[in-house]
């Protein structure tokens, strides 16, 4: 597609045809001037967006991992009835817990009493399956302090429920300066019938901001 331009007047009305095509050539190059002006203030801005957005991911520290509870057997179980050690089924390939609820239940699943936390985040992060689910299915753990009791949190964020494959989730339980927990319960909760996996069970700490 050519160009199009204006008709120039004549020499006669007062200009000649070099001036005003320097004219335009000027006018067209200071409105260039002005789109690549504003070209670099748009990319200066997203450059600085950017390195704020990535100095805060810095500043975050990633979560230290205080236990790691592979269930590739049944060890350290605490679950008496409704779980069995699955082979076949597993995120990592080395098997998972499987539960077969014929009713709603909770499972205890271990006990952790050999760690020191304080002012931090403490997580329960594992991997849970289901299949044919009618209810829910969620992480809760329990977290005793000395001398003022058992408290606890639950992964009612995000349940499962239904047929679902490995999906990664999480409950956290903020304690403050002080507060050490001398006793941590990990269980699974199953409010329904239905068949639940659990597998890599990862106790975490995320520092306080």
């Amino acid at each position: 597609m050519r160009n199009w331009f204006p008709p120039m007047p004549a020499a006669s009305a007062g200009f000649s045809l070099q001036s005003q095509s320097c004219g335009i050539i000027r006018r067209r190059l200071g409105i260039e001037m002005r789109e690549e002006k504003m070209t670099i203030r748009h990319w200066t801005l997203i450059v600085l967006l950017t390195t704020v957005s990535c100095g805060r991911d810095r500043g975050k520290q990633p979560p230290v991992e205080l236990k790691h509870f592979a269930l590739d057997g049944m060890d350290g179980v605490r679950a008496a009835a409704g779980a069995s050690f699955d082979p076949a089924v597993s995120s990592d390939g080395h098997g998972s817990l499987r539960v077969d609820a014929a009713e709603p239940a909770t499972v205890p699943l271990f006990e952790v009493t050999d760690v020191s936390i304080e002012n931090a985040a403490l997580i329960y992060q594992a991997s849970l399956q289901t299949e044919s689910l009618q209810g829910q299915t969620y992480l809760e753990m329990w977290v005793r302090l000395p001398g003022k009791g058992e408290y606890f949190s639950r992964g009612l964020d995000r349940p499962l429920s239904g047929t679902t494959s490995w999906a990664t989730v999480a409950t956290p339980f903020f304690l403050e300066a002080g507060q050490k927990p001398d006793l941590i319960r990990l269980n699974l909760v199953v409010n329904g019938k239905g068949k639940v996996w659990i597998d890599d069970i990862r106790l975490l700490r995320q520092a306080a901001r």
